[in-house]
């Protein structure tokens, strides 16, 4: 059974709390449409579905695109997006650090965040393996030898709305627009 994903924005789901805590304007991503893949493990069969409002901090530039990858075991976690049970992609250029991630199975989950800067669809990283671009993950876990474990990122979505902020990490001072 397929469930409409969708990417929207949360401006409007904010719009209430802007006031009240003296948020910063954000813009209005488009909706672009979550791929979902049959192959990755699928979350437990339920009829619940909720909302993952995701807020993308620290971004280094408004260059490029944000991958998202929501997984639901650590296999791929965090850097292959292809075993990701959904993923999608959009520019920055269409306000994508606000978004919402719709009727989404209740489970458990961990997400991360790609910055391609230069819009190539993949993370690049040194021929050491240090990565050039930004990221980051649910929950924000400190950032040590290699990627952050699943269980390090893991959250559950067990209700109608939850909100994430992730926090952008960047090894790599380098500008990639100049390579």
């Amino acid at each position: 059974m397929k469930f409409p994903h969708l990417v929207t924005s949360c401006i409007a789901a904010l719009a209430p709390l802007q006031a009240l805590a003296s948020l910063p304007e954000m813009p209005e991503p488009l909706p672009v449409q979550l791929s979902i893949n049959e192959e990755a493990h699928q979350p437990a069969t339920t009829t619940e579905n909720g909302s993952i409002r995701i807020r993308i901090e620290n971004l280094r530039s408004n260059e490029g695109m944000i991958g998202i990858a929501l997984f639901t075991t650590d296999k791929g976690f965090p850097s292959k997006p292809e075993k990701a049970f959904a993923s999608t992609g959009l520019e920055l250029a269409e306000g994508a650090t606000c978004l919402m991630l719709e009727n989404i199975p209740y489970g458990n989950y961990a997400l991360s965040v790609l910055h391609d800067e230069n819009s190539n669809r993949k993370m690049d990283k040194t021929f050491i393996g240090i990565p050039k671009e930004g990221f980051g993950t649910s929950n924000n876990p400190k950032i040590s030898y290699g990627p952050p474990d699943f269980e390090e990122s893991e959250f559950t979505l067990d209700r109608e709305e939850i909100a994430l902020v992730i926090d952008m990490n960047y090894f790599n001072k380098k500008d990639l627009s100049e390579e």
